[in-house]
């Protein structure tokens, strides 16, 4: 397996891939990767706080992680269903974790397999939100994060 960080350089190579991998495993009503990434533009991939990582097996995409704004705006990942059972996404999270410093997750709060992969990962949960929905979510955050940084967005 080979995790690449997608940057100005590469993103032409990958971007196409990555929208047809985005589009078939992304099931999210809420937050969706798939359009974020249709409608990112090639200079924002250098934006601060944004990170794409792709994770490849004999050439394909298996799985994907997505942030901007450090994940205060959009932190997501995709997965192939054939590797739910690895530890891909927390290595993917720890990558991402890597680069950019920061990073926050909200995940829903019964999603067991989410919580353990953040907390395999580092990350701490600190915080919780009722959506307008009435779905509560965790605040997980890693690196140097600080719970100012999310209830300032929130208030």
């Amino acid at each position: 397996m080979k995790i690449v960080s997608l940057s100005y350089d590469n993103w032409e190579k990958y971007r196409r891939p990555l929208i047809r991998f985005s589009k078939r495993y992304d099931k999210s009503p809420r937050q969706s990767v798939y359009s974020w990434i249709f409608q990112l533009k090639k200079h924002h991939i250098e934006d601060a706080g944004t990170s794409i990582k792709i994770a490849l097996w004999e050439g394909k995409i298996i799985a994907c992680s997505v942030v901007s704004h450090y994940g205060s705006k959009l932190s997501s990942m995709l997965i192939s269903p054939k590797y739910k059972q690895t530890h891909l996404l927390a290595n993917l999270t720890e990558a991402t974790l890597q680069d950019l410093g920061v990073l926050y997750r909200r995940i829903r709060y019964n999603d067991e397999a989410g919580i353990k992969m953040a907390l395999q990962a580092g990350l701490v949960c600190f915080s919780y939100l009722e959506d307008r929905d009435g779905k509560v979510y965790l605040w997980f955050g890693g690196g140097h994060w600080h719970s100012d940084d999310i209830s300032e967005k929130e208030a």
